[in-house]
């Protein structure tokens, strides 16, 4: 997406994006895609996916800096939960074993749904790169040529 709207070379936006936390790409995308200038048309939707990553973002951190452990709480049977390590707070995994669950803590089907989200945001990323592309016009009609 930043590549399709923006005229920087594909390899300074990877230079800039890559080695980066996903909070910090989540702001250079932001960035990137307000400096390219959406279409009018498309920039609610790129709004409203900027707001759905940023709600995504907590939660995917917990789930990939975490680890998985087995337990039995509150009368659910026995299952695997995702705890999310918890910066200066040595005692996360002494909590979980107390049932002290907290926002770092995700059952199966948590997990299940926070991929689902993450995969209905690429997918609807990726029918507005598809929406804006078709509308694109080729570099010859704008006189630059293809050398």
């Amino acid at each position: 997406m930043m590549d399709l709207i923006n005229e920087a070379p594909l390899e300074a936006l990877f230079d800039e994006y890559s080695g980066r936390t996903f909070a910090d790409k989540i702001k250079i995308f932001k960035k990137w895609c307000d400096f390219g200038g959406v279409p009018d048309e498309h920039k609610a939707t790129l709004q409203r996916l900027y707001k759905e990553l940023d709600e995504l973002r907590p939660i995917r951190n917990f789930l990939v800096h975490g680890e998985t452990w087995e337990g039995a709480f509150k009368g659910k049977p026995r299952q695997p939960y995702r705890v999310g390590l918890v910066k200066k707070n040595l005692e996360y995994l002494d909590e979980f074993e107390r049932a002290d669950h907290g926002q770092n803590v995700f059952d199966v089907q948590q997990v299940r749904d926070a991929t689902r989200r993450c995969v209905g945001i690429h997918q609807e990323l990726a029918e507005l790169h598809d929406a804006i592309a078709a509308t694109a016009v080729p570099c010859e009609e704008l006189g630059l040529g293809l050398n």
